[in-house]
């Protein structure tokens, strides 16, 4: 029979073998509070960016889109006046910037219409390795025969290349079709899609209203010439409604004034607290109609 002393000994160990064990307990109880704890603050921070960036989100694309519906009752109350030349404006509401610019369609190269003389050029600027077979693929993409262009590209061409497609054999419907050409590639899609249009169904380009980037496109002329000549482009009475210019340009088979009553307009707006979007839109003007517009294509642009 054991001792009093044993026994209130081996009770201490054991007491204190217990106290160890709930301490270790406790501490991992609290570790793991902690973590839930953090887990959770970590959590809601989240979600409270997240909510934050998709109001900030949704109201730059609705200050977007006032901008671009205010651009369109710009130019049904200013009519002929407006500027469509597509040179940007800001215009600051509650303390966002939204910036638009109005591009007519006349000034832009027409897919369908451009002679490939007007192409080669357009895919020279934008540094296309082969400018003039390229142009002359797109020529044959929306004509209606299968007979190749000399360094044109036909249904033959399309199989060789073991593309899904053939030649389209009718007009373009859209400008992201040009993506569908044999040889273009996304460089020079991208350079050449803001001033390439499916709209004007020209030949050329009416210099009153053209892009740089359309301009420079026109034989002989540089990309600083045609940065030079865009900027300095004047609303006068002159050749074109281009002042003194008419002269610079010269006379040039590719140079057609142009009245259609379409244009892309751009809006991009800042909101107050930096979230970005971008507002592209088609729209055909039709002044003294009941609707005096329609929006022909309504898209997110890019920056």
């Amino acid at each position: 029979m054991s001792s009093p002393p044993r026994l209130l000994l081996s009770f201490a160990i054991r007491s204190r073998r217990s106290s160890g064990i709930a301490l270790v307990a406790v501490l991992w109880v609290v570790s793991l509070l902690a973590a839930i704890a953090t887990s959770f603050a970590t959590t809601q921070r989240t979600e409270v960016v997240g909510a934050r960036n998709q109001i900030g989100n949704a109201e730059a694309r609705a200050l977007a889109d006032a901008g671009l519906h205010r651009a369109v009752l710009a130019l049904a109350s200013e009519g002929e006046a407006a500027a469509r030349d597509g040179r940007a404006r800001d215009w600051v509401f509650d303390g966002a910037r939204v910036t638009t610019a109005v591009q007519a369609e006349g000034g832009k190269i027409d897919l369908n219409g451009a002679e490939v003389g007007l192409l080669a050029g357009l895919f020279a600027a934008a540094g296309a390795r082969d400018p003039e077979a390229l142009a002359a693929a797109v020529a044959d993409f929306r004509d209606a025969d299968s007979d190749p262009r000399p360094r044109g590209a036909e249904d033959a061409d399309y199989r060789s290349a073991g593309l899904a497609w053939e030649a389209k054999d009718r007009p373009f419907e859209r400008r992201d079709e040009l993506l569908q050409v044999l040889g273009m590639t996304r460089g020079v899609y991208d350079a050449v899609a803001p001033v390439v249009t499916v709209y004007a169904r020209s030949k050329g380009i009416d210099p009153a209203t053209a892009p740089a980037a359309a301009l420079a496109a026109l034989p002989g002329m540089s990309a600083a010439q045609a940065e030079a000549l865009a900027a300095g482009r004047g609303g006068g009475t002159g050749v074109f409604g281009l002042g003194n210019l008419g002269g610079a340009l010269g006379d040039n088979p590719y140079l057609v004034p142009s009245a259609i009553p379409m244009v892309t307009i751009r809006a991009e707006a800042e909101a107050e607290g930096g979230a970005v979007f971008v507002r592209e839109a088609v729209v055909a003007l039709t002044p003294g109609a009941r609707k005096p517009f329609h929006i022909l294509t309504w898209e997110q642009g890019r920056r």
